[in-house]
């Protein structure tokens, strides 16, 4: 019988490639109906779109590939070691259909030589080092041009006996000749200092990143395999997708009010980081709000079962220490890694657009399609990517808290008239095209208030201090104590505009009935007092206006009882 490949679907018998005896039956004119060869074909593809969740990356590959009819082995080389093969998802698309008969990827180990990047340094290293000699020799003609004047100077003033001495006006011309020439050769020569150590310092660091290249590394990759069935020869359009881990994004946002026209400017951008081990070039960049590390499941419950506890085993068992160490073996890559729920979900395109992105809404999460193509190389370094820029009409709110800060802080206030929640992240401020502050932002879902802090306005100043805390004896035996506290804050307002603040304090809340608290002032009409004592009290001053606010209260309580809590 002739060799066949293992387990042939449907009946249909393929010829390894190679096996001596088909091809000696093939040779001498034999044909047998339907057998072929199983034909190895390396696909070359590229990264068409990388959809990238708070802690993974979904990564869309493309090509095209010419095949022959027959069953093939389709071979995507290079592919990142980390990836979830449990993920992969293969399509082809040709004039007929293909049959896809199996999926698999396995572990490939290389020597990759780092001869080329050596050499390369080595190259930047020698270009710096005749630099660094070219200035030296510059270095030395300036010494000596320096020197020469010096000594020429010398030679004017210490004539010889024979030589009629230079008058003072010959003196002075040769003064301030030197003069010149010696204050450009200075200036010369701090320049040439300046660029010595530039390149000096750039030579360092070349030289202690070529010491820390080892001469051979050990590169790991996975290899994805296949298996198909073409009923004719045709020209493919394949895709493979994948999930992998070390790939993320969040937000960061600038925000920019204007003063005058009341408008505030919120720029949506995406921090992108990813160490995958392959170069996302040119892509297509979707960014998901979804969170597949929680799955997407509803959780079942098991039994809840009460038992007698037994005996705790003082060693743990073989199995138990064996999965512990091989766990604790893996890289933290991979054993923070878990499978997502519908990664390979296709994503719709959204009809509505914005400036930098098309954005989809669905029922649990946001996706970001962002328009143009982007780059971002594996490794360490952030990409910054603009998502939307939006425009809010906004009112401003002067607030302090002259307790425990003597300053007035502007805060801008909106409703989120986006369809797409603002999600938590790093904030700058500009307020009129100046950097103000960087705080954060909380979520903010749609038509939700938005409330950004824009630093504090040095145009208003406070002052707080204590005015008088005096004490005093209380029934007709001196039973009893009162303890009265007085305080004022002086608020200037230095602008050629009126303001309106809202100041922030509090009063004392007696969580015993011995002890009786009486505010005095402000009055409860002038306050807009919470339940745990803390209060607003709206402030208006007009341009250059000084106000004075005051606050008194009284706290009385029996003299056996010791109070907690009072200045």
């Amino acid at each position: 019988m002739l060799t066949k490949l293992s387990a042939p679907p449907l009946g249909v018998s393929v010829l390894k490639p190679g096996n001596v005896l088909a091809m000696a039956l093939m040779a001498a004119g034999f044909s047998w109906s339907g057998w072929a060869y199983a034909e190895v074909i390396p696909v070359s593809s590229s990264i068409g779109q990388v959809t990238v969740f708070s802690d993974r990356a979904l990564v869309k590959r493309g090509g095209q590939q010419a095949v022959p009819a027959g069953e093939h082995e389709l071979v995507f080389n290079d592919l990142p070691y980390w990836l979830d093969q449990r993920s992969l998802r293969f399509n082809a698309k040709g004039k007929e259909s293909v049959r896809i008969l199996d999926i698999s990827s396995r572990d490939d180990f290389q020597a990759n030589s780092q001869h080329e990047r050596i050499a390369e340094l080595d190259r930047q290293i020698k270009e710096i080092e005749s630099q660094l000699a070219q200035l030296e020799d510059q270095g030395r003609i300036l010494l000596n041009k320096s020197n020469y004047l010096e000594a020429y100077q010398k030679g004017s003033v210490q004539q010889g006996k024979e030589t009629p001495r230079l008058s003072t006006t010959q003196l002075l011309e040769i003064m301030n000749f030197s003069k010149e020439i010696l204050a450009q050769t200075y200036t010369e020569q701090r320049e040439l200092n300046k660029k010595t150590a530039q390149w000096q310092a750039e030579l360092a660091a070349l030289q202690e990143k070529r010491g820390q290249i080892p001469q051979e590394d050990t590169v790991r990759s996975k290899t994805v395999v296949v298996q198909l069935e073409a009923p004719v020869a045709d020209k493919l359009d394949v895709s493979l997708s994948y999930v992998v881990p070390a790939a993320t994004w969040w937000p960061n946002y600038d925000a920019s009010y204007d003063s005058a026209s009341n408008m505030l400017e919120l720029s949506y951008y995406a921090q992108i980081s990813q160490q995958t081990g392959e170069d996302w070039n040119n892509v297509k960049l979707v960014l998901s709000t979804a969170q597949p590390m929680i799955g997407a499941v509803l959780p079942e419950l098991d039994p809840w079962l009460v038992d007698v506890r037994l005996p705790r085993p003082e060693r743990p068992a073989p199995v138990a220490m064996a999965q512990r160490k091989a766990l604790q073996a893996m890289p933290d890559q991979q054993r923070n890694f878990e499978p997502m729920a519908g990664a390979t979900m296709e994503l719709a395109q959204a009809d509505a657009s914005f400036n930098t992105a098309i954005i989809e809404s669905g029922l649990t999460n946001t996706v970001f399609n962002i328009e143009k193509p982007a780059s971002i190389p594996t490794g360490p370094e952030d990409k910054k990517v603009a998502i939307s820029v939006t425009e809010f009409k906004a009112e401003q709110t002067y607030q302090l808290v002259p307790a425990l800060q003597e300053g007035v802080f502007l805060t801008v206030k909106a409703a989120n008239s986006n369809d797409y929640p603002l999600l938590p992240g790093n904030l700058n401020a500009f307020l009129d095209g100046q950097l103000i502050a960087s705080s954060d932002i909380k979520t903010v879902f749609p038509a939700e208030p938005l409330e950004l802090a824009m630093g504090t306005d040095e145009s208003i100043s406070v002052k707080r201090e204590p005015l008088k805390r005096f004490t005093e004896s209380t029934g007709l035996t001196g039973s009893g104590k009162r303890i009265s506290y007085e305080y004022q804050t002086v608020i200037q307002n230095n602008r050629d505009q009126a303001v309106e603040l809202v100041l922030h304090d509090r009063f004392p809340i007696s969580r015993d009935e011995k002890i009786d608290i009486r505010r005095i002032s402000p009055s409860d009409k002038e306050i807009t007092l919470k339940d745990d004592g803390r209060y607003e009290q709206l402030i208006k001053l007009a341009p250059k206006e000084k106000k004075t606010v005051v606050q008194k209260f009284s706290v009385a309580y029996p003299n056996e009882v010791e109070v907690t809590g009072l200045p």
